[in-house]
């Protein structure tokens, strides 16, 4: 059994299985065809430089961040 993952501009979630080996083929033909595109890397020094002067480290800003995002939540 595979998994094919395709990510749309909304917000939908849904789940197919296809029984047939011969249909999912087709299936993975055609999406092929759509030649996806791939993600292009950004130059992130901009957004990485407002960090720079910090002491925390990565794992303590996110565990922040989370924290702070779960408290508006109603989650904390």
């Amino acid at each position: 059994m595979g998994v094919i993952t395709i990510e749309v501009p909304q917000k939908v979630r849904k789940n197919y299985q296809i029984a047939s080996e011969k249909k999912a083929k087709e299936l993975i033909d055609s999406l092929d065809l759509l030649e996806p595109k791939k993600k292009k890397l950004r130059d992130l020094s901009d957004v990485v430089g407002i960090w720079a002067d910090r002491t925390e480290s990565a794992e303590e800003i996110a565990r922040e961040l989370r924290r702070k995002s779960n408290l508006r939540r109603g989650n904390g």
